[in-house]
């Protein structure tokens, strides 16, 4: 009964896993909400996570808004534009603030460089 119930669980829980991840391969699909995952690079090369205390998302509009948050507060709000190189690559510019970042889409992951860091976020919808 025991093996039964843990195999039903784990059936359970692959499912649902499946089922949240969202397909990327291309920066066509960039318009929607991401989930902050990480921040990696630096001088001696390390790693920040979100947390229960802190936690960022981005959400590009089919219309060309720019809407980051941080903790559930607005902090950056504008216009963007992709310039695509190919499917995976590409320059993000943020309007109103002259920013200009290269963009890449690899492993169902946007990786949003920032000089020696790479933000990486994951497609909530």
């Amino acid at each position: 009964m025991r093996t039964t119930l843990f195999v039903l669980l784990m059936f359970l829980l692959y499912g649902c896993s499946k089922k949240s991840i969202v397909e990327v391969t291309s920066i066509d699909q960039i318009p929607g909400k991401w989930k902050w995952e990480s921040t990696c690079g630096g001088v001696i090369y390390n790693c920040t996570f979100p947390t229960k205390t802190t936690s960022a998302t981005i959400e590009f509009t089919s219309d060309g808004k720019y809407i980051e948050m941080h903790n559930d507060l607005i902090f950056l709000q504008t216009n963007y534009n992709i310039i695509k190189y190919d499917l995976t690559y590409g320059t993000l510019e943020l309007q109103n603030s002259t920013i200009s970042r290269p963009i890449t889409i690899i492993s169902n992951r946007l990786l949003i460089t920032r000089g020696e860091l790479a933000d990486s976020y994951f497609k909530m919808r």
